[in-house]
């Protein structure tokens, strides 16, 4: 009697440690990317449910390796075809909790499974044609591509070298840069800042800030971007203009702010005295191929900038708005 007792126990403990490890099993390929923040209503995705989204296909994606000086030698790891999701079309699945004026301050933190980040500003994602090039990826060569996590990876066709790669995505967090927007209460009242002749650099990691003026712009290469469509949500069309300025990128290089090795989990935020803010993410300006069409404009249709205006205002050329058009620069944040 004692040993059929016995031998039941170990039936029973047989079965509970099979339980658990079928239970552990079936969790682990059910892992799920949690898209959360600043959203409507947030996410627990399987890669099932993202399989069941529409299919994008990028072909013939060079992935370059990441170089951290600039002598290093160019290296090409492959050239493949992918399948996936679009990152905007997760999001738009989620909905975006900050809309029109507010959205062009947005930026998206990217996490994966062994603690890599990397950041894209709301504008790169929908405002330009990155946005259709950023894809949460679970095919290659038209192959399922295996993952430990069940979740699927990152990769940006647009840009030059592999530095925004994630093999295994686990969280999407959308957020909002804390700058508190004055724009349109000061409008209401009638109220115009005084333009100011310089603005504020800063970059809130080290601390170091400068005083920036237009001389400060000199031996910059010029960059003219041509028939710019100025037209927003809020606003209407404004027009369509040409801009001559320097890219953000080369500002920021010069002033020794931003340098190789890029840190993508990092971004820029511009903004004028009265809060209207845009946000550009260090990959979107230093590994993109659309980053020179970032500029801080100095001239409209061949003549200086008019005083309301200011003495420097921001121009997206790729972008299809012009919400990150803005106005009277007055402090640009590094965080």
């Amino acid at each position: 009697m004692k040993s059929i007792m016995i031998k039941c126990q170990l039936v029973i403990l047989a079965a509970a440690v099979c339980l658990f490890f079928f239970q552990t099993n079936s969790y682990a390929s059910q892992k799920r990317i949690k898209i959360h923040g600043a959203v409507e209503e947030p996410l627990n995705l399987t890669l099932k449910e993202i399989q069941a989204m529409s299919e994008f296909h990028i072909n013939a994606v060079s992935i370059l390796k990441e170089k951290q000086n600039k002598a290093d030698k160019e290296k090409l790891i492959e050239v493949a075809d992918y399948g996936g999701v679009l990152l905007r079309d997760i999001l738009e699945k989620a909905g975006m909790k900050y809309k029109r004026k507010w959205e062009p301050a947005v930026f998206i933190r990217v996490k994966g499974i062994k603690d890599e980040e990397v950041i894209f500003s709301f504008g790169e994602i929908f405002y330009s044609s990155i946005g259709r090039s950023t894809l949460l990826t679970y095919r290659k060569d038209g192959k399922l591509i295996g993952s430990s996590n069940g979740c699927p990876g990152l990769i940006v066709s647009n840009d030059i070298r592999n530095g925004r790669r994630i093999k295994a995505v686990t969280e999407i967090i959308v957020e909002r840069v804390d700058i508190k927007m004055k724009v349109y209460e000061e409008r209401k009242k009638n109220i115009l800042q005084p333009s100011t002749s310089y603005l504020e650099l800063i970059d809130k990691k080290s601390g170091n800030t400068q005083k920036v003026t237009f001389e400060d712009l000199t031996g910059l290469p010029e960059l003219q971007i041509h028939d710019k469509v100025q037209i927003g949500d809020c606003e209407g069309f404004h027009g369509v203009y040409s801009y001559e300025g320097v890219t953000l990128r080369s500002f920021l290089e010069k002033q020794q702010f931003v340098s190789q090795p890029y840190f993508y989990d990092r971004y820029v935020a511009v903004h004028s005295e009265n809060g209207f803010c845009a946000t550009f993410s260090i990959g979107e300006l230093f590994n993109s191929k659309l980053g020179n069409n970032i500029v801080m404009a100095y001239k409209k249709d061949g003549k200086m900038l008019a005083p309301d205006e200011g003495f420097l205002m921001m121009v997206a050329g790729e972008d299809n708005t012009g919400g990150r058009s803005v106005k009277r620069i007055s402090n640009i944040i590094i965080f």
